[in-house]
């Protein structure tokens, strides 16, 4: 096992992440300076959730939770700071 198929497995789930948590950002008001933890929390989560379709042990799936959590939150950021330019 290798972080090749680590990253490949999170690059699925990054999309997934992105969704649920501007689904609940939106529902539920959540304050956009918590939003890097409630996405690091979902990619787990998800990764949780997709272990048992998939032929990885439980903590390979976590780290790529972990791992697309994080990429979340960075696009996340991304965003934000596009959105911030485009506007001045």
């Amino acid at each position: 096992m290798d972080l090749t198929n680590i990253f490949m497995i999170a690059m699925v789930m990054v999309a997934i992440v992105l969704a649920v948590s501007e689904v609940l950002k939106n529902t539920f008001k959540i304050n956009t300076q918590y939003m890097p933890i409630t996405s690091v929390v979902i990619g787990i989560f998800i990764g949780l959730v997709c272990w048992p379709l998939s032929e990885y042990p439980p903590y390979v799936m976590l780290m790529a939770g972990f791992v697309a959590g994080l990429t979340a939150s960075g696009t996340f950021d991304l965003l934000k700071v596009a959105k911030k330019e485009g506007e001045q």
